[in-house]
């Protein structure tokens, strides 16, 4: 058998009393397609890539056509060639072969006796492994970053830090690598009778060319791994890299960028969000005129931005204040139509035009405001009262200002929530990290409004987006908060001691 998924397909396996049991099965990669262009050169392609391979004979384009419809050995491939071209044909195969593998268009299936048990999926040009083990199959575990995860009807066994996706064809293997994580590796023998009783299915004599393989791409690691250990991956949690893998390009096939595929799964969400039935406070406009003519430069803005966290509770935030402090940051400036989805303008950039944030000020001390969780209707410029101080409204409170190190409350804490359909109908794969963009480039613009009014602002780090699900009632996996903004007023060295 040949070494699955090396970069040159006549490479040997290395342990090849092992390795007789396993097949190798080739198919163009799920996603890939491959059209002739008016120079007869066969270009190859899929999502966000593509190469040239050149003009292929006719024989090469029917090896081609047949990896497209089905899995086959690559003695099916040369009989194919054969058949078209004749015996001197077949040699054009193998260099084809490789310049496929190495550009990952190929997935190879290991097979046992005719039954499939795992088929690496490449997820992009083939690139050398970052975690990869070379000892002894008896002694490895899962990596850290390995996720074994449902997919169809059946599994498939990723990590960040690898270049191709594992389909686990049999679910005995599923348990296998479970146990390998949980057992001693004593108990893991790779040959002999004894390794034969320690493997929990029915082909033993397949399992360490499979461990093996699995081994190459990282995915299995030595139990004492010091590679995981190294401030490179040490500074990772598992789900962090994950999430910085799969919203780029690069480490994974899936659909990514503005693929709208929420078409037909529902109508998408409007540009802004339908009010709420709870009682209204028209809030102050601010006049835009005039602070064209007496506004802080923009670089004294920027210089002198700070992240207060104490306010001036003696003379606290008004209600004219907050209302131009949030018809400055957040209004709706018009809505229209985008194509297939409506789009908004307000002070702040979005990608597409979505718009999905949206401010419910947690009010604590405001003057000409009673404390309570409101949502700011950004096209009325309004506040509406979703509920009233209470266990829930504490929570939120406590924990911004714990979050912030403050020693009384904030207040005023805007938490700010994303109408996650607003987004992720449109955008694949990539719709999250949008939404964490958006709340940056919000943040900016808060501080940036905040610092030129003189008043005391400062962006928190994180928050309990379940207290806001139980004070708010909104479903926390459709309206959930993604970040919060504390804002009071902003007294003098000698009245209140404020630091940044």
């Amino acid at each position: 058998m040949t070494d699955v998924y090396a970069s040159h397909v006549d490479r040997e396996c290395p342990h090849a009393d092992a390795c007789t049991p396993v097949d190798e099965y080739l198919r163009l990669h799920p996603g890939a397609r491959f059209v002739a262009d008016s120079s007869g050169a066969t270009r190859i392609f899929a999502g966000h890539r593509g190469t040239v391979l050149g003009a292929l004979s006719s024989g090469l384009t029917a090896a081609l056509e047949l990896l497209a419809a089905q899995s086959v050995d690559t003695d099916a491939l040369l009989e194919v060639v054969r058949s078209q071209e004749g015996e001197p044909a077949v040699l054009q195969l193998p260099p084809l072969l490789r310049r496929l593998r190495a550009g990952g268009w190929l997935s190879v299936t290991m097979k046992t006796n005719g039954t499939p048990l795992l088929t690496f999926r490449p997820l992009g040009p083939v690139g050398p492994p970052v975690l990869v083990s070379t000892g002894d199959v008896a002694d490895l575990r899962l990596s850290r970053f390995a996720v074994l995860r449902a997919e169809g009807s059946g599994m498939v066994l990723e990590s960040p830090l690898a270049h191709v996706a594992v389909e686990v064809h049999d679910p005995v293997l599923v348990g296998l690598l479970a146990a390998m994580s949980a057992q001693p590796s004593s108990r893991a023998a790779p040959h002999g009778s004894a390794g034969a009783r320690s493997y929990p299915v029915e082909w033993p004599e397949a399992v360490p060319a499979m461990l093996r393989a699995l081994a190459r791409h990282g995915l299995l690691v030595p139990r004492d791994n010091s590679v995981e250990r190294e401030l490179r991956f040490a500074q990772w949690s598992p789900h962090e890299l994950w999430f910085h893998s799969r919203t780029r390009i690069g480490r994974h096939d899936l659909p990514y960028g503005g693929t709208y595929p929420g078409r037909g799964t529902g109508d998408p969400l409007p540009a802004v969000r339908p009010p709420f039935d709870g009682p209204t406070v028209k809030l102050p406009r601010a006049d835009l005129e005039a602070l064209r003519r007496n506004d802080p430069p923009l670089t004294e803005v920027l210089e002198d931005r700070q992240s207060l966290r104490l306010h001036h509770d003696a003379a606290p935030l008004t209600v004219t204040q907050l209302g131009e402090f949030l018809y400055r940051s957040a209004r709706n400036r018009g809505r229209s139509s985008g194509g297939p989805q409506e789009v908004g303008n307000r002070p702040y950039p979005s990608g597409g035009g979505a718009y999905e944030l949206e401010i419910y000020p947690l009010i604590n001390q405001a003057e000409g405001l009673e404390p309570g969780l409101y949502h700011y209707d950004p096209e009325e410029h309004r506040l509406q009262l979703l509920a009233a101080p209470g266990p829930a409204l504490t929570r939120l409170t406590q924990m911004s200002r714990m979050s912030a190190g403050m020693s009384s409350p904030p207040q005023v804490t805007l938490l700010v929530t994303a109408r996650f359909g607003r987004v992720m109908w449109k955008y694949s794969t990539m719709g999250y990290a949008l939404v964490l963009k958006h709340v940056g480039v919000l943040y900016q613009v808060m501080y940036s409004v905040a610092t030129a009014m003189g008043l005391a602002g400062c962006g928190l780090g994180g928050g309990d987006s379940d207290a806001f699900a139980a004070a708010s009632g909104l479903s926390w996996e459709t309206e959930s908060t993604v970040g919060e903004f504390l804002l009071g007023s902003r007294g003098t060295d000698s009245e209140d001691g404020f630091s940044a």
